[in-house]
């Protein structure tokens, strides 16, 4: 069982940089890509079918492994290699879960439309897909973080995760972690430069779906990322994080005296 392992889901709308954010997590990455994203994350990246092929070796001339998740079973047949301990990867993502519960929809039904009878079986497959990729974190000691997404939808005046059926109400409740992603515009206070910042709410909120129950994170994490937020949590290699970034800081004011000053703790934008 690992000791250094995270699990998480985070929900925003198109373009707040859920995809970044999760690729941020260790290396060597698998990268389930249901939106076929990919081509737009930077990193040196491989490709691979778990229908034809066992993982790639982590040779050091990749980072990123992508699976196209075109269909369904190869997401289940990825799972299968991840719960063997067969692999190299020390982090896994699912881009998105809401687009991956459509891949599960036309495996159960095709392109045709659900009846009553299908709804049970569509919340089976996908809830023990979630929960069996979310147990990898505390069983496979190599596994230091399971990231899912998933866009943000408003139901009944509170932001959530979007799924189809009952497994949305479920869902946020079964990672450590539950965040709001969202883009906020800060302004520089030595120049007036209007500049985006992402922030990822974890803590609790009338309006946006959102918790952890881990120690040590603040309610609101500017700039989030997960290795940091992983040496955070677990006290490994924090310091030198910290040490890291001040020196950056640093070395931005003694470049061009512009350091971007923080305005306070944001308040997530409305929906």
């Amino acid at each position: 069982m690992s000791d250094r392992a995270l699990s998480a889901l985070l929900h925003g709308l198109s373009g707040a940089g859920k995809s970044t954010l999760a690729t941020s997590a260790p290396k060597p990455l698998l990268y389930l890509d249901v939106e076929m994203a990919s081509r737009f994350l930077r990193g040196r990246k491989i490709k691979w079918n778990p229908l034809v092929e066992a993982p790639p070796v982590a040779d050091g001339t990749w980072d990123i492994c992508v699976v196209s998740l075109d269909e369904f079973a190869k997401a289940q047949k990825a799972y299968e290699y991840l719960k063997s301990g067969r692999h190299p990867f020390k982090s896994v993502v699912v881009d998105s879960i809401s687009e991956l519960q459509s891949k599960a929809v036309e495996q159960i039904k095709g392109r045709q439309q659900l009846q009553t009878q299908d709804w049970g079986k569509l919340l089976s497959v996908m809830s023990f897909f979630c929960r069996d990729l979310r147990d990898l974190a505390g069983t496979d000691d190599n596994i230091e973080a399971v990231i899912i997404t998933a866009m943000s939808r408003d139901y009944d005046g509170i932001v959530k995760p979007y799924l189809q059926g009952q497994i949305a109400s479920q869902v946020p409740y079964w990672f450590d972690i539950t965040g709001y992603l969202y883009v906020q515009q800060t302004q520089d206070q030595i120049t007036g430069e209007i500049k985006d910042v992402r922030n990822l709410l974890i803590g609790n909120h009338p309006n946006y779906e959102a918790k952890s129950r881990v120690p040590g994170l603040p309610t609101v994490i500017e700039n989030p990322d997960i290795t940091v937020m992983l040496n955070t949590i677990f006290g490994e290699d924090a310091s030198q994080q910290v040490v890291a970034e001040a020196q950056a800081v640093v070395a931005a004011a003694a470049q061009d005296q512009t350091v971007s000053v923080p305005t306070g703790m944001p308040e997530p934008p409305s929906f």
